[in-house]
């Protein structure tokens, strides 16, 4: 009983020696620290947190940058649209698309005009030769012929029109199919510059969180080594150091990657290190989800481009399916060639003919032809009428996914920031009741660990929104970079 009570004697006449030492020990890393973008665990503990702001964020970049070991391009979502619209390889390829389906029916509409020619033609004629096929006789002439022609098949049995038609759908179809390439790069883009977005924002958490969970370990080793706490909380510390080293790892490589998959929509280097300038995001409203979802689907079929494409290329092998039953009307061929005919020795003479041709081959093959290639393009027309079907079903389901995807995202949002302030809340009562005694180090890491979660809640959520709002207006076929730039205030 005795040495109880010397010992407790002992132990408050020591504790403000440890505490002062406790204290000395934090002020010295706070001190040392005091310059980093980041408030650490224990200027948390003195109440001395704040909110990123831009020196922080300038820090945070550079950081980022040195441990990527790459340097950024700066950018924004307004000039990714605009780089991407200009440069990205997709368009490029539907516009050769529709620029080769633009000569097609330029081609096509000169088909009406006759071919002319002009022919020369020079023969040395030596021996016998058969007169009227009866007479033999000997004679050396050097002939010379020189005509100029023109000759016309008029409207190739009817073929034609069908040609014609053929070639002006498939233009249109190309003209849809290049405009909805836009779309999509549109859509490609903002997805991709928010996934970017939102790993750069995650990184600012967990960066913020690895330096804190270091800064945990700090102090509970001086805690421990005041003899305040025990040997497990040590561990368990190092434990949420590693932890929290490995998610930020993992956080970074995901940024990086989405940097690549981002430059190659954009058609730059796949190698640039493209970085948003924003430094935090907000839930943009993009369309009004009041809209019933058959208002929705109606605006889709008369705005889709793709749609357009569709039923353009449904047309196109209309026409080519139409234009065998051509192969039973006559060809009807004229031709005309003026000219001079002679020999060197008697000289050139007039020479001119007028030629009409008229053929009937009733069909290819003995039509047999003609029938199973009717009957060919036929169900390649079905097919093409199923694939507008299946589209406007896909685009119905479509529409129906980023319907319920902004109504669910939008409620993540609310919930997310009610999540925060929580966590928030949460962490500074585990904090102050661990200084009173009334909590402990395993609390406070159970705070920490739902601040930095809620914190990525409502980061993924505000993408997860903006993402589906543009998925939307992409849906409905009335994404454009206006309206995907609605209400968009850039720092850049």
């Amino acid at each position: 009983m005795k040495y109880c009570v010397l010992f407790l004697v002992y132990f408050f006449i020591c504790l403000p020696m440890f505490s002062a030492t406790i204290s000395e020990y934090i002020d010295s890393y706070t001190k040392e620290f005091e310059t980093e973008s980041y408030k650490s665990f224990t200027q948390i503990i003195k109440g001395q947190a704040s909110i990123s702001d831009y020196e922080k964020q300038l820090i945070l970049d550079r950081e980022i940058s040195n441990e990527l070991n790459s340097s950024f391009i700066y950018t924004d979502l307004e000039e990714c649209i605009y780089i991407a619209l200009n440069k990205n390889f997709d368009i490029k390829i539907s516009e050769a698309e529709n620029l080769q389906a633009y000569w097609l029916n330029k081609n096509a509409q000169f088909q009406l005009l006759p071919n002319a020619y002009y022919n020369f033609n020079i023969m040395n004629l030596g021996g016998n030769f058969l007169v009227g096929g009866i007479v033999a006789t000997t004679a050396h002439e050097v002939a010379i012929q020189s005509k100029v022609g023109v000759e016309w098949s008029t409207i190739n049995q009817g073929k034609y029109f069908f040609y014609l038609a053929q070639t002006r759908n498939a233009l249109e179809s190309t003209k849809a199919a290049l405009e909805f390439s836009k779309d999509e790069i549109v859509l490609r883009t903002v997805e991709a510059y928010y996934d970017v977005l939102g790993y750069k924002m995650e990184i600012e958490v967990q960066k913020t969180n690895l330096f804190d969970r270091v800064e945990q370990l700090k102090y509970t080793k001086a805690r421990y080594d005041a003899g305040l706490g025990t040997y497990y909380d040590v561990k368990r510390a190092q434990a949420e150091v590693a932890g929290a080293q490995q998610s930020y790892t993992d956080t970074l490589n995901a940024f990086r990657l989405s940097q690549a998959n981002l430059a190659n929509i954009l058609g730059v280097d796949i190698f640039d290190a493209v970085y948003p300038f924003e430094i935090a995001v907000d839930a943009r409203v993009l369309i009004d989800t009041t809209f019933s979802l058959d208002e929705l689907y109606k605006q889709a079929m008369e705005s889709r481009e793709d749609v357009k494409a569709k039923i353009a290329e449904v047309n196109t092998y209309r026409a080519i399916r139409s234009s065998n039953y051509m192969d039973i009307i006559p060809a009807v061929t004229f031709s005309y060639q003026n000219g001079y005919v002679g020999t060197v020795r008697r000289g050139m003479f007039p020479n001119n003919s007028v030629a009409l041709d008229v053929r009937a081959s009733l069909g290819k093959n003995l039509l047999m032809g003609t029938i199973t290639q009717l009957k060919s393009d036929s169900a390649l027309v079905k097919q093409k009428k199923l694939e507008l079907i299946n589209l406007k079903r896909k685009i119905k389901e479509d529409i129906l996914n980023s319907y319920y995807n902004s109504l669910n995202s939008k409620k993540n949002v609310e919930a997310a920031k009610v999540e925060v302030e929580a966590a928030d809340v949460s962490l500074d009562l585990s904090l102050a009741n661990m200084k009173a005694g009334d909590a402990t180090f395993i609390d406070v890491i159970a705070s920490q660990n739902l601040k930095v979660q809620a914190n990525i809640n409502l980061i993924k959520s505000m993408i997860e929104y903006n993402k589906a709002q543009t998925k939307l207006l992409f849906d409905i076929g009335l994404i454009s970079p206006k309206n995907v730039l609605k209400d968009y205030v850039s720092m850049y």
